[in-house]
C-alpha cells in the first residue's frame, strides 16, 4: 500500500511540474491551458470514478486520482494546441489581408482638418433670484473635424 502512495506522490509531482512548464506562456496561452487541464482533469476524474473500482471499492480513489491527472496532462496538451492553432490562423489571416491590400501611394491618403471652435465670453450673471454665476468662456465647435476634401 505504502508503494502506491509513493507511486501517486510521483505522479503528482510530475503533474505539477508538466503544468508549470505548460502555464509559463504568455497570459491568453495560460488560460486555455488552464482551461484545457482544468476540462481534462474533471473529466478524467469522472471516468476514474466510473472505472472498476476492485473490491469494496478499494481501487476507487486510486482510480479517481490517476483519471485526474491523465485527463488534466490531456486536457493542458489540447488547450496548448488549440491555442497555437487559433494563432497560426490569426497570422496568416493577418498576412493575407497585409499582401492583398493595395499599395499605398505618396499623397493618396486623405488628411484631417482639425475642428474649427469658437470661444465666447460671458459675463457674470445673477440667475433667478439667489444663484450667481460666474464669467466664464464658453467653447462652440462651429465646423466639425472632416476629411480633407469634402
Amino acid at each position: 500500500m505504502n508503494r502506491e502512495k509513493a507511486d501517486l506522490c510521483y505522479l503528482a509531482l510530475i503533474c505539477a511540474i508538466c503544468m508549470s512548464f505548460f502555464l509559463s506562456g504568455c497570459a491568453t496561452q495560460g488560460k486555455s491551458v488552464g482551461l484545457g487541464g482544468a476540462v481534462g482533469a474533471g473529466t478524467g476524474a469522472a471516468l476514474g470514478g466510473i472505472a472498476d473500482p476492485g473490491k469494496n471499492g478499494e481501487y476507487r480513489t486510486r482510480n479517481v486520482i490517476v483519471g485526474a491527472a491523465l485527463g488534466g496532462m490531456a486536457g493542458m496538451i489540447a488547450g496548448d494546441a488549440l491555442y497555437k492553432n487559433t494563432e497560426k490562423e490569426k497570422r496568416e489571416a493577418f498576412l493575407k489581408g497585409r499582401a492583398s491590400a493595395p499599395p499605398l501611394q505618396a499623397g493618396a491618403m486623405p488628411t484631417l482638418k482639425p475642428a474649427r471652435v469658437e470661444s465666447r465670453w460671458i459675463e457674470g450673471h445673477l440667475v433667478g433670484t439667489n444663484r450667481w454665476v460666474e464669467g466664464h468662456f464658453e467653447y462652440l465647435i462651429v465646423e466639425p473635424a472632416r476629411w480633407d476634401g469634402q
